[in-house]
């Protein structure tokens, strides 16, 4: 009986968990966004002379039952045509007995200016939000049975967003809009919780290279976060670069955690990237750390030499 309980506390407190992940969190955190920045902005579709493919995992908060994980894969490169860029992302996210499964094509055109570029991104795709309810209680008897856990969840929800990317050899800014859509994620309310729906949220990223050896070179960088009903969240974050063989970093996310990651060059167009976080709110000793990994891979359909760009 005592294992049956504990197994019940779990399980509900894993449903807590995923309401709130939905509802604040909206969509998943990413640290290595830094080296895969079409996740943040469709407008980066294709802005680099080559194509990149990457694979990427998160497992958040280790210590807490039912915790975020995420994986996500993703290809973008440019069009024949010149000014054009074509990708392509699917992302998979868990989180206690909701999973999420969002498919998103986007497409970007790209003005070439005196001493910059503009780039102006489109996206749309499919999400796949379900949650199994039944999971959640034990029995069906008067004592442990609520209404609220009764059906699961299984639902299709059809998404549009657009972003712009104006960058040089040196800096770069960007505003994205992921979620132009503000609507329910299912065909009813958690009763007794918050509504699950997608809210319009903004993200307004930007940063600067420095040189500061022949090669070694410095990048801070700021994201801003906004999305209906939670606060602004601030991404600070500052890079080294050694060449195009390594680099590594700091970040920091207010209210949130405190991040390292590196990422090092393998072979001619193999890259690895990791990130460890620790939160460094009131949940710190709660939940635990956080490991995210990535692999890429850069590649010419023409055979041109892959010129790397640290953003």
């Amino acid at each position: 009986m005592a294992l049956r309980i504990m197994k019940k506390v779990i399980l509900g407190g894993t449903f807590l968990l995923s309401i709130f992940c939905a509802h604040a969190q909206q969509d998943p955190l990413k640290t290595l966004y830094y080296y895969n920045s079409m996740l943040v902005n469709p407008a980066y579709t294709g802005t680099l002379d080559y194509y990149q493919a990457i694979g990427g995992f998160r497992s958040q908060w280790l210590a807490f039952p039912g915790a975020p994980q995420t994986a996500n894969m993703s290809i973008h490169g440019p069009l024949p045509k010149e000014n054009m860029g074509l990708g392509l992302t699917f992302t998979n996210d868990r989180a206690g007995v909701i999973q999420s499964n969002n498919i998103q094509l986007t497409y970007a055109y790209r003005l070439t200016l005196k001493n910059s570029n503009l780039s102006f991104g489109l996206q749309s795709g499919l999400r796949n939000f379900s949650a199994t309810l039944n999971d959640v209680f034990l029995t069906s008897s008067d004592q442990n049975y609520d209404a609220a856990f009764a059906n699961n969840i299984n639902a299709w929800s059809l998404n549009f967003g657009t972003g712009v990317f104006w960058y040089s050899d040196k800096w770069f800014a960007g505003l994205s809009l992921p979620h132009l859509r503000n609507h329910i994620l299912a065909d009813r309310e958690f009763k007794d919780f918050v509504d699950a729906r997608y809210r319009t949220q903004f993200q307004l990223h930007g940063g600067y290279v420095f040189d500061v050896a022949p090669e070694l070179k410095l990048k801070p960088a700021a994201m801003i976060k906004g999305v209906g009903g939670a606060p602004l969240q601030l991404d600070l974050n500052a890079t080294l670069y050694w060449n195009d063989l390594l680099s590594g970093g700091l970040a920091f996310r207010t209210g949130d955690a405190l991040s390292f990651y590196a990422d090092v060059k393998l072979s001619k167009n193999f890259r690895c990237g990791y990130a460890y976080d620790q939160v460094v709110n009131g949940w710190a000793g709660t939940v635990g750390g956080s490991h995210e990994i990535m692999l890429r891979y850069d590649f010419s359909l023409k055979g041109n030499e892959i010129k790397y760009r640290v953003f």
